[in-house]
C-alpha cells in the first residue's frame, strides 16, 4: 500500500483505537492462551492450541494491515464544502428512482468501512460500486449502479453537506 488513504478524523481515531485494543489486549491475551494451550502437552490434537495459534495469525494480520493504512492516512479536511460534491467525509441524500423515501449516506474510505458508526448512520465506502457511482457528484446529479443481478438502479443526488 503505497497510495495516501484519504480517511475522516473519526475514521483515524477508529483505526488507531483498534490498533491499540489488538496491541494491548488482544494479542497478549491470545498469546497467553497459546503457551497455556501449548503447556498441555501433544499439540497434534489440541484443538485449544490450534485454535488460539489460529487466532493470533488473524490479530498478527490485522495489526498489519492497520499499521500499513496508518502509515498513508491522509485525514479529509472538514472545512465547508466549497464546490458542493461527494468526497470522503460528506454526507449525501439520494433519492432512488421509483422509491418515496430519501436515503442518507455518511461517505467514508474503504479503510474505515468496516467499522459500524455509533450513531446509526448509514455508511458507504469510496470503493463500493455506489460509493464509485456518487463520488464527484453534487446535488441535481445522477448516477447509476448496477446491482449483482446486472439491474440498473438511478439515484439522483439531493443534498451534499
Amino acid at each position: 500500500m503505497a497510495e495516501r488513504v484519504e480517511v475522516t478524523a473519526e475514521g483515524k481515531i477508529t483505526l488507531e483505537a483498534e490498533l491499540k485494543r489488538l496491541l494491548d489486549y488482544d494479542e497478549p491475551e491470545c498469546t497467553k492462551r497459546l503457551s497455556e494451550a501449548a503447556a498441555e502437552g501433544d499439540l497434534r490434537e489440541n484443538f485449544a492450541y490450534h485454535d488460539a495459534r489460529r487466532e493470533l495469525g488473524m490479530i498478527r494480520g490485522r495489526i498489519a494491515e492497520l499499521r500499513a493504512t496508518l502509515a498513508h492516512v491522509v485525514v479529509a479536511t472538514k472545512s465547508p464544502i466549497a464546490d458542493g460534491r461527494v468526497r470522503v467525509g460528506t454526507t449525501v441524500t439520494v433519492s432512488e428512482d421509483g422509491v418515496d423515501e430519501d436515503e442518507e449516506y455518511w461517505v467514508v474510505s474503504e479503510a474505515e468501512a468496516i467499522n459500524q458508526r455509533s450513531d446509526g448512520k448509514q455508511i458507504i465506502s469510496v470503493g463500493s460500486p455506489m460509493g464509485k457511482a456518487l463520488l464527484g457528484k453534487k446535488v441535481g446529479d445522477s448516477a447509476e449502479v448496477q446491482t449483482p443481478r446486472g439491474m440498473p438502479i438511478k439515484f439522483r443526488i439531493k443534498k451534499v453537506n
